[in-house]
């Protein structure tokens, strides 16, 4: 399938954990990258923060969230708590369930994935 949207990705794919042979504590193993491609779209403050999905977590302080579109077809269908990685190493964690959306007339071939994203590389991961 061709790729449309011009933004490079990688979805960071958790994986099980693994054991440290000196301690026999389980540690977390590191993420696969599985790349891809979309377009990340900021969305607008309005005057109620809530309704245009930003949070205000102290007065004039608001965290926006994204609308990141995946092109069709991807490997492995991002979860709640996903992370995904941009170009220049922002990572962003997936908020709520990824929907597949289709054109409402004509062909109902799925057109691209919407996936609601925050910012977190400020967090410790």
């Amino acid at each position: 399938m061709a790729k449309l949207l011009p933004e490079k990705w990688i979805l960071l794919v958790d994986n099980p954990p693994i054991h440290d042979p000196s301690t026999g504590n389980r540690i977390p193993a590191p993420p696969t990258p599985v790349e891809w491609t979309g377009l990340a779209q900021q969305r607008q403050l309005s005057a109620a923060s809530v309704d245009a999905g930003n949070t205000e977590f102290e007065a004039g302080h608001v965290v926006s969230s994204f609308v990141l579109l995946l092109d069709p077809g991807i490997p492995v269908m991002p979860r709640v708590r996903s992370k995904f990685k941009d170009a220049e190493g922002v990572v962003y964690e997936v908020e709520g369930k990824p929907r597949a959306r289709r054109r409402i007339r004509g062909s109902r071939a799925l057109r691209y994935i919407a996936v609601n994203v925050r910012c977190v590389s400020d967090m410790k991961e």
